[in-house]
């Protein structure tokens, strides 16, 4: 094999892997319900992880859906059936969702329609010293607590009506 075709080779090969690791990290869609995949028309999508929050609050980080915890490598899309769905998140403390300074974690419930495609947006503000909690994770059978002095009020806005090609 010569050079230029082993060149070739090995950049189709890091292509290849760095669209693989791009769905990994958050670019696709999970189906988070029980059953085959539905057509788009027929669910919900709700999108976390907007960093900024797409202009509109803080980026949110979703921890579980209905009790079920995301993946470590969650997308930032879910499909959902619709109906209401219990949503346990963090807001995003910087515009890069990749470090991890979150806060506000809370659980709240969202009432999703049939053929919505949702962006969920955090509204972050400081709490009063008389209302500050602790929350607590569980990572890899440690406990974490961490003290909240921040609160994250959650909104779903409508961003799109799905099509059955999206």
């Amino acid at each position: 094999m010569n050079r230029y075709a082993f060149g070739l080779l090995v950049s189709a090969a890091a292509l290849t892997g760095c669209a693989s690791m791009g769905n990994m990290l958050g670019h696709g869609t999970d189906h988070f319900y029980e059953g085959e995949p539905r057509p788009m028309m027929e669910v919900s999508v709700i999108e976390s992880n907007g960093e900024a929050g797409w202009g509109m609050g803080s980026g949110v980080s979703l921890i579980a859906i209905d009790g079920k915890k995301l993946p470590t490598f969650a997308q930032s899309k879910q499909a959902l059936l619709p109906g209401k769905h219990t949503v346990e998140y963090e807001c995003d403390l910087t515009q890069n969702v990749m470090d991890g300074k979150r806060a506000g974690r809370a659980t709240t419930t969202i009432e999703l329609e049939k053929g919505v495609h949702y962006r969920l947006v955090g509204n972050l503000y400081a709490l009063p010293k008389d209302q500050w909690y602790y929350s607590e994770d569980t990572f890899m059978g440690t406990t974490n607590r961490k003290l909240e002095t921040k609160a994250c009020d959650l909104k779903a806005v409508k961003f799109k009506a799905l099509t059955n090609e999206a």
